[in-house]
């Protein structure tokens, strides 16, 4: 006498990668920083097989944007980047100049190996195991994976002093929005923000710390929402919302693992 119903969240995505495109390693700034490295690293992602293993075909895989749920949500946002074509991913990765080594990883401009270390807060092993699968078909495009667990508070410091390459947390919070609410999330408008944390901190100081946006589809995000801010108007909102959510998905600011129609209760990386 028993029914089980799936609990469905209202994140843009169950779990998202985040890589840190202020990062203080010069070398990996700049490679993070072309939208053919994330995309290539979107489209290496084999999110059927993380679904079927760890979520038993009930997550939903595509990008880290709105939710089904939201009025202002496309599909097209929702699939952009997000198919897997290891094919593709390594052209991006071959015209970005990034040849393979002997061992068949490839290097960076530097000539180190690309070997991106993802940290988590360690409070879940279903992050582990989701990262495993990645690790799997990353390896195929000739990029290493290694995983690296430490206390949440160490991880969020490092985070925003620039030493943190990548993390693994929870999508878009607020995946359901409407154009009455703020299109904050898509910009970088906080330091908690785990792929631009010295850009949203220079939002939050006036740009008495922190850096100003230096790539120009991150400051037209950031204009955007001074646009959807400064606007009451309906039309005007609804539009801005919708460039911002092109925009975003198109540069692959984030990198979603799997969405979700279900929840296990993430607390925020700031609580």
């Amino acid at each position: 006498d028993m029914s089980v119903h799936l609990w469905r969240t209202g994140y843009g995505a169950h779990l998202a990668l985040y890589p840190n495109l202020n990062v203080e390693d010069e070398v990996w700034r700049q490679v993070f920083r072309d939208a053919r490295f994330r995309r290539a690293l979107s489209l290496a992602i084999n999110r059927k097989e993380v679904n079927q293993v760890i979520y038993y075909g009930l997550a939903q895989p595509g990008g880290n944007t709105l939710a089904p749920e939201s009025p202002l949500y496309h599909p097209v946002n929702h699939e952009t980047w997000a198919r897997f074509d290891m094919k593709a991913a390594a052209a991006l990765l071959d015209e970005m100049g990034l040849r393979r080594g002997r061992d068949g990883i490839r290097l960076l401009p530097d000539g180190r190996p690309l070997a991106i270390i993802v940290e988590t807060a360690g409070e879940s092993s279903e992050q582990t195991d989701m990262l495993e699968l990645v690790h799997d078909s990353w390896l195929r495009a000739g990029i290493k994976l290694f995983i690296k667990p430490m206390q949440r508070e160490v991880l969020r410091n490092r985070i925003f002093a620039g030493q943190t390459l990548m993390t693994v947390w929870t999508g878009v919070e607020n995946g359901i929005a409407t154009w009455q609410m703020s299109p904050e999330e898509f910009a970088p408008t906080t330091q908690q923000q785990l792929r631009w944390p010295k850009w949203g901190q220079y939002f939050e100081t006036r740009g008495n710390a922190g850096q100003a946006p230096d790539i120009a589809e991150a400051a037209e995000l950031l204009r955007l929402f001074f646009v959807w801010r400064d606007n009451p108007d309906r039309e005007i909102r609804e539009r801005t919302w919708r460039e911002m959510l092109t925009l975003y998905a198109d540069q692959v600011f984030s990198i979603d693992i799997v969405g979700g129609e279900f929840t296990l209760g993430w607390p925020r990386l700031s609580d």
